[in-house]
């Protein structure tokens, strides 16, 4: 699931710009988008000397996000919110016909050019980082303007970054599932799809599905002015749903292809890499740089908004410290222990997802949105404590029936008893 689209913003005209190569920072943050230019605005209210670097252009993916999972600021943000439903089967019996149920949260859609004029408050260079290394106890930043130094650089490029690895040590290149996703801007709601109501997953299978198929789920959501977001979804798989599927996919569900009328085409490719990464690594990663990808949804700008002060103030601390320590000082900000933990959490639910047969997906998911919503809820960040994690998962095992728990217990069973203990 992925996130209007927003014409390229202003460069706001009172922040100081770098006054050209040479100059040094307290850090340098390499990226453009919503993680690089939220941890760069929370480094400036710090007082570091910050500057973000990173092409300027227009943010062409579409960020979606739960309202009470944002502060006031960002979720002035928000384009238009929404209450939301999902269409989910009973995992008890596989003929049961699909049923719609409310999720009782607002949910919404970035306005994309709102969010990024709110954070554009650290310095920024319009320009791209070429290479980092080291330069004493210091950094050597390498642009397209020039060089800089610096005493701490963190990679906030998004899911594929260039000067960090989202790999933990265990992962094979090649091996990372993704998420993939095919969705079309349109105005008006398209009457084939029924309802009137944003649906955050609508398990019904396109015509001209077949069993064994890989199942996929639509996404539609209101983005104000008369325009909906219609998306067809695959969730993390090895190997992906194609770009082509999906389209086919969509235009089977709707009746006919609306890609030559709409608005905006979305292509969305997310790797879901498993494991925080590596803390060794010099250059600190943050965001989806950083793997914070939730393993389920593929979301990351509303963790990486909530992280950012927290970060900034690790970086504000690094400062006065051995700069042999200063990189895992941040590290440990960017993936706090009890963080880590439920990642770990989080990689074995995505590999139970992976394990399920595709008629078993829409069931599981039905199971899973009748929980309390604070268990669901919590569920669905990264930065929560283990302990709601693992409520969440045993409260959904247990309601599952058996076949399908022998599944989700199959990879490893004596740690998953221990989990549900």
């Amino acid at each position: 699931m992925v996130e209007p689209d927003g014409a390229t913003p202003a460069t706001s005209p009172q922040v100081p710009r770098p006054a050209g190569p040479g100059d040094r920072f307290d850090v340098v943050v390499a990226g453009a988008g919503p993680a690089a230019l939220a941890l760069g605005s929370s480094c400036a209210a710090a007082g570091l000397d910050v500057c973000t670097i990173g092409p300027v252009g227009p943010w062409g993916a579409t960020y979606g996000a739960w309202l009470d999972e944002l502060d006031p600021t960002a979720r002035s943000c928000i384009g238009e919110a929404s209450a939301i439903d999902v269409v989910v089967g009973d995992p008890s019996d596989s003929a049961a016909p699909l049923v719609r149920h409310e999720l009782g949260r607002e949910y919404g859609m970035f306005d994309n050019e709102r969010l990024r004029r709110a954070l554009d408050v650290a310095p920024h260079l319009d320009a791209s980082v070429v290479d980092v290394g080291p330069a004493g106890e210091e950094f050597s930043v390498a642009t397209s303007s020039g060089q800089f130094r610096a005493s701490l650089v963190v990679d906030a490029t998004g899911a594929a970054p260039r000067f960090v690895s989202v790999r933990s040590g265990r992962t094979q290149r090649g091996s990372v599932p993704e998420q993939t996703a095919y969705g079309l801007v349109v105005d008006g709601r398209p009457e084939s799809v029924g309802g009137s109501a944003s649906v955050l997953m609508d398990w019904r299978q396109p015509p001209g599905h077949r069993a064994g198929d890989p199942a996929t789920f639509l996404y539609v959501l209101s983005l104000g002015g008369g325009r909906w977001l219609v998306e067809e979804t695959s969730l993390a798989r090895r190997p992906a749903v194609g770009h082509d599927e999906l389209r086919a996919r969509l235009a089977a569900r709707l009746g006919e292809d609306l890609t030559a009328r709409a608005q905006h085409v979305e292509l969305v490719t997310i790797p879901m890499a498993p494991g925080a990464p590596s803390r060794s690594q010099p250059v600190v990663g943050f965001g989806a740089a950083a793997g914070y990808v939730h393993p389920a949804t593929g979301y990351s700008v509303a963790a990486s908004l909530r992280g950012a002060p927290r970060v900034a103030a690790a970086i504000a601390d690094s400062l006065s410290i051995d700069p042999r320590q200063r990189s895992l000082h941040v590290w440990n900000a960017v993936w706090p222990a009890s963080q880590r933990r439920s990642r770990a959490l989080h990689d074995y639910g995505l590999a139970a997802l992976l394990r399920m047969a595709p008629d078993e997906l829409a069931g599981f998911f039905g199971a899973f949105f009748r929980l309390p919503t604070d268990l669901w809820s919590a569920y669905l960040r990264v930065d929560v404590d283990p302990t709601e994690v693992v409520q969440a998962m045993r409260r959904v095992f247990m309601s599952l029936p058996w076949s399908m728990r022998a599944r989700l217990a199959a990879g490893s069973p004596l740690p998953f008893a221990r989990l549900l203990r």
